[in-house]
């Protein structure tokens, strides 16, 4: 009994030793997974858009398309769609942004004039921005050309690793999930069927998240063009990107938008705020169900507390990942219901 507590005490002191030599050097070991990590967060990405363009690209392919036609359809029109969004509607939001800060300063004089507030600093610096911005950039950009060029390089780079890397993914994508699946099958057919299940609840996801910032952002955008905002524009895609932050992004672009119309005119604000009103609720009880259906329907506490979460831990990127996260969650834990309650009735009974 005395060598079985000293054998156990040795292993509590060897433990105790590891963690202190841990955190005495934690400085040289965050520094290599910091810098493993950035080696491999352009193939993380790259494996994440594969997965994301797959469903999609087996569509093709059941459809009878080749596989390798079938992929370049695939990156032709994601490349190309991107393209021709820059630039169509860069200049048209460039234009848009510097009528944003030139409303947004009319806003903060007007609220200084009426409320007495001194909000001078702040709007000096808006009108001035909004007023040097393009020789502002003219400067930075002539003053700081090796700087843009390395960065420009860094981000280009990057993206060509992730489009390749992406690419031969997808191409041997069938191959991955077959080896998953067929590992699983092999050894454990219970977590197949999970395996499965939550990869049928994430494509779902995914391909309702695609859909929805794409209805959203068009569905805003045609609704400010037609009570004539000003900033339609860059509120339509600020409301389809908002789609990724649930409830806060929304109501954000609301503040905004209707902040800019309390100064242009009443009319305008009152319409506006006929918009903040009808499509939330048509986003909510119409367009949201039909897209992502019932079974990626997560109570609004639950969304609440999975954004807040995340925006906690991991800032935006884990406001992002919240609902893929929660949705993994909840799906892992319907699926183990049985097996949980199984098991704490087994040790309940033990107990007693």
């Amino acid at each position: 009994m005395k060598d079985k507590l000293n054998f156990k005490l040795l292993n509590l002191l060897i433990i105790i030793s590891i963690i202190c030599l841990l955190y005495f050097i934690r400085g040289l070991w965050i520094g290599i997974v910091v810098n493993i990590f950035k080696i491999l967060s352009p193939f993380l990405l790259a494996f994440a858009l594969a997965y994301v363009i797959y469903p999609l690209v087996k569509k093709l392919i059941d459809a009878g398309s080749p596989k390798w036609l079938a992929i370049l359809a695939v990156c032709i029109l994601g490349i190309g769609s991107i393209l021709i969004i820059i630039l169509l509607t860069v200049p048209l939001l460039y234009e848009q942004i510097l009528l944003f800060i030139s409303n947004i300063s009319v806003l903060l004089s007007d609220l200084s004039s009426k409320y007495e507030i001194n909000l001078g600093g702040l709007q000096s610096s808006l009108t001035d921005f909004s007023t040097n911005i393009i020789s502002s950039l003219g400067n930075s950009i002539s003053n700081g050309a090796i700087s843009v060029v390395n960065a420009s390089f860094g981000v280009m780079s990057t993206a060509i690793v992730v489009i390749a890397a992406a690419i031969y993914f997808l191409i041997d994508m069938d191959k991955v999930r077959n080896e998953v699946k067929k590992y699983f099958h092999e050894r454990n057919r219970r977590t197949e069927a999970y395996l499965d299940k939550l990869d049928e609840e994430l494509t779902k996801y995914i391909g309702g998240m695609g859909l929805n910032i794409l209805i959203q952002g068009i569905e805003y955008t045609l609704a400010f063009l037609i009570i004539g905002h000003p900033n339609y524009l860059i509120l339509g895609i600020l409301s389809g990107v908002s789609a990724i932050i649930p409830w806060f992004g929304g109501f954000l672009v609301a503040v905004i938008s209707l902040l800019v119309s309390s100064v242009i005119s009443t009319k305008l604000f009152l319409l506006t705020v006929i918009i903040c009103i009808i499509c939330p609720i048509l986003d909510g009880n119409v367009i949201g169900p039909k897209v992502y259906g019932k079974t990626n329907s997560l109570h609004p506490l639950l969304v609440i507390f999975a954004v807040s979460a995340g925006g906690i831990i991991a800032g935006f990127w884990g406001i992002v990942l919240s609902l893929p996260v929660a949705i993994a969650i909840k799906t892992t834990y319907n699926f183990y219901q049985k097996d949980i309650y199984k098991k704490m009735k087994n040790i309940k009974n033990k107990g007693v």
